[in-house]
């Protein structure tokens, strides 16, 4: 086929791992249609096959390739099929999202002798500590890299930190349509479908299951402040990655479990937000959480845990309210102002709706996405750094931008 690179539409191959639920997934099934309709021919390359959310991105023109599960050695296995994949398709750049695609993503694209590549990172480092060696091989990898990606200011903090060239690295925030406000009938239908009373306080928490994502705080908080919340529902939306029973247990233990409701993984987000009165986010550890968007956007009062991405959605008393992560007490506070104070609520969702509207569209996370492939994908493209740098962006880091200066 004739090389991508010298047409209007370049081929992206997007790398990444099984399509199960969760946030760079759904991030994936937002951005890749539109990009489609912006004329970049996407495909999306899987690890694995087999995911609830590939039907989707199919039934929306997206091809989806990759192996089958296979019992045994399947991530070489499927690094040898991407391998064969790159060098049939030739694709102008190959995108790699989440640690373990870009590892043996890497390797594939080096025997395919494919050196147009990109690596997006959507959290923190906290991951590393499970693999000691993976900081350096990553390291390794970065240098073979035209483009790294942050979704949050905070993690491309931590990118400057492990390469030389802080040209290759460049800040894309999430982004979400605005869904339409919904009416005090439909919000009661959604209560209704829960069994929750008009005038009961809705706390919602949409995460998986995971220890850093701070459900333990949170239930710890919530038992605090029991007593003075005569009626009140958690909705816990989210996969159970592990810690479920032990969650559960430590509710019957401080005597809240008939307060939550534990809804697991569910297609109707959006609906359960506007059913919501506060949205907590309590993780010790956060990329960008498209889960905190769309509260915001719903729009719902937010409290989250001043960390990574968050800081960059949350202004603290202005578009949400944010605490200090593993903090009980602190949480606890948080959450009783906003249940004793409705305008309060009213006023700092009012206000996140507003900043999801000025900064994390959908419309201006693809543009950016769309501007980086057509760039890259020329025949001496400059590096990412400058392409994503100009008035209409959203900025750069501090120290991304003070290196840019002085770069040769």
């Amino acid at each position: 086929m004739a090389d991508a690179a010298q047409t209007a539409a370049p081929q992206v191959v997007i790398v990444t791992s099984r399509l199960d639920i969760g946030g760079t997934e759904r991030h994936l099934t937002r951005i890749l249609p539109a990009l489609k309709r912006r004329g970049i021919d996407i495909v999306l390359y899987v690890m694995e096959r087999g995911g609830p959310l590939e039907a989707g991105l199919i039934d929306g023109g997206i091809r989806v390739e990759g192996p089958q599960p296979a019992r045994f050695l399947h991530w070489p296995r499927a690094t040898l099929a991407l391998a064969r994949f790159l060098q049939r398709e030739r694709p102008a750049v190959v995108h790699f999202f989440l640690p373990r695609p870009y590892v043996y993503g890497s390797i594939a694209a080096e025997l395919a002798r494919h050196r147009r590549r990109v690596m997006s990172r959507r959290s923190l480092t906290d991951y590393r500590s499970r693999y000691p060696l993976l900081g350096s091989l990553e390291r390794l990898l970065h240098r073979r890299t035209a483009a790294l990606l942050g979704n949050s200011q905070a993690v491309v903090e931590q990118l400057t930190n492990e390469v030389d060239d802080p040209r290759k690295l460049a800040l894309i925030h999430n982004g979400i349509e605005l869904p339409k406000p919904v009416g005090v009938a439909e919000r009661q239908r959604i209560r209704d479908m829960l069994s929750v009373a008009a005038d009961t306080l809705v706390i919602a928490a949409v995460a998986n299951l995971v220890a850093y994502k701070g459900h333990r705080d949170l239930i710890a908080a919530l038992a605090r402040v029991n007593a003075s919340l005569p009626s009140w529902r958690l909705l816990a939306v989210g996969r159970d990655d592990g810690i479920g029973l032990e969650l559960k247990r430590q509710a019957e233990e401080l005597e809240i479990a008939e307060r939550i409701l534990w809804l697991g993984e569910r297609p109707d987000v959006g609906d359960l937000l506007a059913a919501s009165d506060i949205f907590v986010l309590p993780s010790h550890q956060e990329g960008f959480s498209n889960a905190l968007l769309e509260a915001m956007a719903a729009p719902v009062a937010p409290i989250a845990t001043a960390i990574g991405g968050n800081v960059d959605a949350v202004t603290d008393n202005k578009t949400g309210l944010l605490v200090a992560p593993g903090d009980p007490a602190s949480l606890a506070a948080a959450i009783l102002r906003l249940a004793n104070d409705p305008a309060l609520r009213r006023s700092l969702a009012d206000a996140a709706r507003l900043r999801v509207r000025h900064s994390f569209t959908l419309d201006a996370c693809v543009g950016r996405y769309a501007k980086l492939y057509r760039a890259i994908s020329e025949p001496n493209p400059k590096p990412i750094g400058e392409i994503l740098l100009d008035e209409a962006d959203t900025g750069c880091p501090g120290k991304v931008a003070a290196a840019l200066e002085h770069a040769p």
